[in-house]
């Protein structure tokens, strides 16, 4: 599966994005920070309990990108490729998709690298498709779908502290993969369980209040 996967450039944040943003750090304050504990609870049960296989073998490996550094692939990034391309050698029927955009002007994409990270060790090509303009997890997912309907048993392949935040995302887009992590054991990374905590806090806060509040275009990011 060569080529690109294209999507309608949205800004960042937005306006609805920042009204969320704001509802979510509203309800870390009335909580008294219950809240927050709750979602990296729930961040670190997963973290742990992730398996690094899929329990039904996947035609389709979704392989979430990493912000680059100085144009290159992270170590956080290069865990998760490290595991595609095990799991793309154990499946050789397997597609991999990788869904990573823009992270510097004049850089490659995240998925662009990874591409190139994957071939240069050996995986054909041909096996590989790139999605190049998401930001961020949720337009990962959104643009994946708009591109790929229809049922796969895919595999979703990334961090282990974010693969609550990615698992929800997904199943509110209403896609189901199996969930797999990069690393092989848990290890503890209190600084990126904090921020992924909260940056589950503000996807549930904000799918709750667009759903409270009907507005379509709130959901349309998410649902």
């Amino acid at each position: 599966m060569a080529g690109s996967v294209t999507g309608r450039s949205r800004p960042l944040l937005g306006h609805d994005g920042a009204i969320t943003l704001a509802a979510a750090l509203l309800v870390a304050v009335l909580s008294l920070g219950i809240a927050p504990l709750l979602a990296m609870r729930a961040v670190r049960r997963t973290a742990r309990d992730a398996g690094t296989v899929p329990p039904a073998p996947p035609s389709r490996i979704l392989l979430l990108g990493h912000r680059l550094e100085r144009g290159g692939v992270s170590a956080v990034f290069a865990a998760r490729l490290d595991r595609a391309l095990a799991l793309a050698q154990t499946h050789p029927g397997a597609q991999v998709l990788i869904l990573g955009g823009p992270t510097t002007p004049g850089a490659p994409t995240e998925a662009e690298a990874g591409r190139d990270w994957l071939v240069a060790r050996g995986l054909d090509p041909a096996r590989i498709g790139i999605e190049t303009r998401s930001r961020n997890t949720i337009e990962n997912l959104a643009n994946h779908r708009a591109a790929h309907p229809g049922a796969l048993h895919e595999a979703l392949v990334t961090s282990r502290l974010h693969l609550h935040r990615a698992g929800l995302t997904a199943r509110g887009l209403g896609l189901s993969p199996a969930p797999v992590a990069a690393e092989a054991a848990h290890a503890p990374d209190l600084p990126r369980l904090m921020a992924e905590g909260f940056m589950v806090l503000w996807y549930v806060t904000g799918r709750w209040l667009s759903q409270t509040l009907r507005r379509r275009a709130w959901l349309a990011r998410i649902d």
